[in-house]
């Protein structure tokens, strides 16, 4: 049974600011020890001229049910005050006197390690290593985040530096990291950061002979448009499982359907998957929601190193997915907000940067198929060479209102330099496609006496910078078979 202080000590205990480190350290104590510590106290009969570390201790004493004050012996002089602790699992008493007491907190703390039992003493070094870690991988996680919310960091760029950060050393430590993307009601291997083989980790490791502490030397190593972040990404991005593969997963379910980060055995997996992914003992699955319902999920590993998964990792990746949650979201809404705001001022479409930032975004939206349509209006340069430039202005302003009134909302156009506009038809059928240009072409010509050649490409939302390409192209055919043309792949 506790004894209680006086009444007259407890304004000081009250006001006795306990440093936030030593309370986690003894609450994550508290959750490992099964006996409790009795305390004596020595304390002078002025409160004034008690240390203010022993009513810090006090204070502990009362917080926490592991400790029991069994006495207290109000005393006239100072060098007598001191605390004592002990417990069947010490081999000694642990004994804090005045001397200490006036010290630093520190010191009390080293006090209580070096005097504590070998158990006592390990279990809170272990405690002490641990939270050290982890305020290491938050001060790590400080330069990630700060650098993967930045409006100037793309979507892809976001997830490098969250993969990055879920293998390095410095923060999640895993050996491969992949990342799947829902597209059609299926799982696709999106990206992956990670060694291809056992020679390819020997080597990586190879490389790390001292710690790893530069952070901003790994987030730089990011190229824009990199078609792969890693050899085993080349090896298998874009391999698609099935949606029930996965679902029909108990434990995978489960990890869903509560947006839990789990660790699973690689038995509980279907066979293809295993081989396919060259997976052995067990993984860690994060799961994240992109858009409208749209799911992810990282799937991370110790495959080189074949170490367990320790719950610490389990910690990080879960922390580090919900953070790429929150910033994809965030550069989605960014990348819509562009496409609003970046209007070219003569046309009042989007212009050329509305369209680089758009198709970023609509890599990570919901697939679909669409139509990417390349446009050059006909003899544009002699309509500006013999009328005029205020004349060329009039054809572009027109042609683009044309386009407005006659595509759906959904439909994007943009200007994407001097006469040659991109148009992006979502969701539409092939078939769709040559009817509603050649409506557009024919008003055109009605009304402002001009044509256009236009190149299209028919596909995949998420392949549009190849989409692009062989509307180029197609334009260029269109061009050089006399104009007036539409070229459909």
């Amino acid at each position: 049974m506790d004894v209680k202080l006086l009444e007259k000590y407890q304004p000081k205990i009250n006001s006795a600011y306990v440093n936030p480190g030593i309370t986690l350290l003894l609450e994550n104590f508290t959750k490992e020890v099964l006996f409790e510590f009795e305390v004596m106290i020595k304390i002078h009969s002025d409160p004034f001229q008690v240390p203010d570390n022993l009513y810090k201790l006090i204070k502990i004493c009362n917080s926490f049910s592991i400790f029991t004050i069994k006495s207290v012996e109000e005393i006239i002089y100072c060098q007598e005050q001191g605390i004592q602790m002990a417990s069947s699992q010490m081999e000694s008493v642990v004994k804090i006197n005045y001397e200490t007491l006036q010290k630093e907190e520190s010191i009390v703390v080293y006090e209580i390690l070096k005097n504590a039992s070998p158990l006592v003493g390990s279990m809170l070094t272990d405690i002490l290593l641990n939270s050290s870690k982890i305020a290491n991988v938050f001060g790590a996680s400080e330069i990630i985040l700060e650098k993967g919310y930045k409006p100037e960091t793309s979507i892809d760029e976001m997830i490098y530096i969250t993969m990055t950060a879920i293998t390095g050393g410095f923060a999640g430590g895993f050996n491969r990291a992949i990342l799947f993307v829902e597209d059609s009601g299926d799982f696709k291997v999106h990206r992956v950061i990670g060694p291809e083989s056992d020679r390819e980790a020997d080597k990586t490791y190879e490389k790390f002979e001292t710690l790893e502490r530069n952070i901003e030397s790994y987030l730089s190593q990011y190229k824009s448009k990199m078609n792969y972040f890693s050899n085993l990404e080349k090896k298998i991005k874009g391999i698609t499982f099935k949606k029930e593969l996965l679902v029909n997963n108990d434990l995978f379910k489960y990890s869903i359907e509560s947006n839990a980060t789990i660790k699973l055995p690689v038995s509980r997996f279907n066979e293809m998957i295993v081989n396919l992914l060259d997976l052995k003992g067990e993984v860690a699955i994060s799961p994240i929601e992109i858009d409208d319902g749209r799911l992810a999920f990282y799937l991370c590993d110790n495959r080189y190193n074949g170490k367990p998964i320790t719950d610490d990792q389990l910690e990080i990746l879960d922390y580090y997915a919900k953070e790429s949650w929150m910033m994809w979201q965030n550069k989605i809404y960014q990348s819509l907000l562009k496409k609003d705001a970046q209007i070219d001022p003569l046309t009042k479409v989007g212009n050329r940067r509305s369209y680089e930032n758009y198709i970023s975004s609509i890599k990570y939206l919901k697939n679909q198929q669409i139509a990417l349509v390349v446009i050059d209006l006909d003899n544009f340069k002699e309509v500006n060479d013999t009328y005029g430039h205020e004349e060329g202005d009039k054809l572009l302003k027109g042609f683009a209102q044309l386009c407005v009134d006659n595509l759906r909302k959904k439909d994007s156009i943009f200007r994407y330099g001097g006469d040659e506009f991109v148009i992006i038809l979502e969701d539409v059928k092939k078939e769709e496609i040559y009817s509603i240009l050649k409506r557009i072409n024919r008003k055109l010509k009605e009304t402002m006496n001009i044509t256009f050649s236009a190149g299209v490409a028919y596909g995949n939302s998420h392949e549009i910078d190849l989409l692009f390409k062989i509307a180029d192209q197609n334009l260029y055919m269109a061009k050089g078979q006399g104009k007036n043309k539409i070229m459909i792949n």
